[in-house]
């Protein structure tokens, strides 16, 4: 038997770096997590590259972990990208239909495609992704796909997403340092969705919101399209920052009280009297806090970030109306009852995230690791789409892995 197919995703974020690795045999359907690793992230703030050589050094960590796990060397990797320079525009492009007897060929998609994706931009942005939403043939609207249709004219509307280049070409020198290939760069919450959510939540309607360390970011699909994308300028580090500065300590000190102890008023009775008593942790005498003044700093913070979800629901007039609610991924959405309060907050149901159609991932459960699993995802996509015929050439191959993908697609 012939050596199994690997695809690996490294997830860069501003508190963790993240490896996944995965392989699919020649019989299998679906991939298999075989390694996955983390370290912290020393070298980011908020999506961005301050210290180029800290980086450099989380990565190799990551990836190190992920292949001893394995058992496995890797050679190329996706990539994630997020941050507050990423930014996104619809357009819209016209072609016209280039066979004789009209009928719409694939060529003619990637052109009417390609026509869209024109757009100003900047010298120092570039383009991250171009995302097909609609199709017009010949003015009948909403067509998903117009392959083998008759028409004379064929328009297109596309979401695209961008970024600094700078930034961008910092998070893939990281990567290159390792002497690791960027198979691709994938914006982040577009990743994680690949991973957390189905087709059918896409097609109802559904928001992702992924509570990270630095940022958080949200994306909300509805029949079947990428609607509106965004990222917050709040994470769970400005948490355990709040709680540094309440309780006069160290980030270090914070961040353990904050697991420890941290959660929303959702899960707690304010009027209830418990104590804490910190003086071990604080080195302090007689260093006893009431639950009440904890769960203030937390609640203060967590609602600062839904009024943020809750404005760019109103700039799509999705309030509360999105069918199949809410997913929650990233390190944050662990803290305990926060999926209470974004379920009161924004009306709508509320679940954590987990991995679909994937082998091994119930080893990896924690919502934080959505990103890389979706990497891994955005791989096999990009890699098995492109009649690749698989390990040891295999055309069944291929043919399970087509049908392991149609789960998340519409």
């Amino acid at each position: 038997m012939g050596k199994p197919y690997l695809i690996s995703g490294i997830d860069i974020g501003n508190s963790q770096v993240k490896a996944v690795i995965a392989k699919i045999e020649r019989n299998s359907s679906r991939p298999e997590i075989i390694g996955f690793g983390n370290s912290p992230s020393l070298g980011l703030r908020r999506g961005m590259v301050v210290d180029m050589e800290e980086t450099i050094d989380n990565v190799r960590t990551a990836v190190h972990r992920a292949q001893t796990m394995a058992g496995a060397s890797i050679q190329r990797a996706y990539v994630s990208v997020n941050g507050l320079h990423i930014g996104n525009q619809t357009s819209r492009g016209v072609i016209a239909v280039s066979r004789a007897d009209n009928e719409i060929s694939q060529n003619d998609i990637d052109r009417v495609v390609q026509a869209a994706s024109v757009v100003s931009l900047p010298a120092n942005r570039e383009i991250i992704h171009v995302i097909p939403r609609n199709y017009i043939v010949d003015g009948t609207e909403n067509v998903k796909n117009p392959l083998g249709m008759k028409g004379v004219r064929l328009e297109a509307e596309v979401f695209i997403i961008d970024g600094l280049s700078p930034h961008i070409r910092n998070i893939a020198k990281c990567v290159n340092e390792n002497n690791i290939e960027v198979a691709g760069l994938v914006f982040a919450p577009v990743a994680a969705a690949m991973a957390v959510l189905d087709k059918n939540q896409k097609e109802y309607g559904v928001l992702h919101l992924d509570f990270g360390g630095g940022t958080s970011t949200l994306t909300v699909f509805e029949e079947a399209d990428l609607l509106h994308t965004s990222v917050l300028p709040i994470g769970s580090k400005h948490i355990t920052n709040d709680l540094a500065i309440a309780l006069r300590t160290s980030l270090d000190v914070a961040e353990k009280i904050k697991l420890d102890y941290g959660a929303t008023s959702e899960t707690e009775d304010l009027r209830r009297k418990d104590m804490i008593d910190l003086s071990a942790l604080l080195a302090e005498e007689n260093f006893v806090v009431s639950k009440k003044q904890l769960i203030k700093v937390v609640d203060a913070r967590a609602h600062e970030l839904m009024d943020m979800v809750n404005a760019e629901m109103k700039k799509i007039s999705r309030n509360g109306m999105l069918p199949a609610g809410i997913v929650l991924s990233g390190g944050g959405s662990n803290l305990p009852g926060f999926a209470m309060l974004v379920k009161e907050a924004l009306k709508l149901p509320v679940r954590l995230a987990t991995t679909l159609n994937m082998t091994g991932a119930e080893n990896v459960s924690d919502p934080s690791y959505a990103v890389g699993l979706g990497l891994v995802a955005w791989g096999f996509e990009k890699e098995f789409s492109k009649g690749q015929k698989g390990p040891s050439g295999n055309n069944r191959f291929i043919s399970n892995v087509v049908r392991w993908f149609k789960n998340f697609m519409p």
